[in-house]
């Protein structure tokens, strides 16, 4: 037979360890943050909607974010709890500016009723100024900037120049007209001189 102090001493044990149990169970039954986005202490651009998941299905009457800003004013508050997913929640954000935002998050488990609150943060960063494009210049202003065209009397003439008025053509064509001419002249001289030769024998 097992002892009567004995007996009882592994009577408390058992009883302890049950109640260690319980309270364990108490403890995991809350609907706890299982992950977040934005993650708790990051830093980034402004994001567009908070979205939690948590360990248990939530009471969409019950659950909730609020967004605080850096001046503790709150800037978002609510949430909507995931028909498909009761266990996540999302909250549409407006665009925040620079600074650093709370999370503050509540939720009620609807498998035990049990509430839990709790908060995380995350920083939206400015966004850094995109370097200005390089300016094309307009067809205009190369033109422009383009070294002016020569003046068309700058431009050597491809076409010959007409020959002055008087020049070795017209010459040349006079020359050949008073050939004849002169021709003319001699031989009518040396008839006349024949002639004049002629009359002189006669009349000797």
């Amino acid at each position: 037979m097992i002892p009567h102090r004995l007996r009882r001493s592994l009577t408390a044990l058992a009883g302890a360890s049950l109640l260690l149990i319980l309270l364990s169970v108490a403890v995991v039954a809350h609907a706890e943050l299982d992950t977040i986005s934005p993650a708790d202490k990051s830093s980034g651009p402004p994001p567009q909607q908070i979205v939690g998941t948590f360990i248990q299905n939530l009471d969409p009457a019950k659950s909730n974010f609020r967004v605080v800003n850096p001046a503790n004013g709150v800037v978002a508050e609510g949430g909507e709890v995931d028909s498909n997913n009761p266990r996540r929640m999302t909250l549409s954000l407006s665009p925040l500016a620079p600074g650093v935002y709370t999370i503050r998050w509540t939720t009620v488990s609807t498998e035990d009723g049990e509430l839990d609150r709790g908060e995380t943060t995350f920083t939206v960063v400015a966004a850094s100024a995109s370097p200005s494009a390089t300016p094309v210049p307009s067809a205009s202003a190369a033109l422009s900037a383009s070294p002016s065209a020569a003046p068309a009397s700058a431009l050597p003439s491809l076409a010959p120049s007409p020959s002055p008025s008087g020049g070795s053509g017209t010459t040349t064509s006079s020359t050949d007209a008073l050939i004849p001419i002169v021709a003319v002249l001699v031989i009518l001289a040396l008839l006349g001189l024949w002639l004049r030769r002629g009359r002189g024998r006669r009349a000797a």
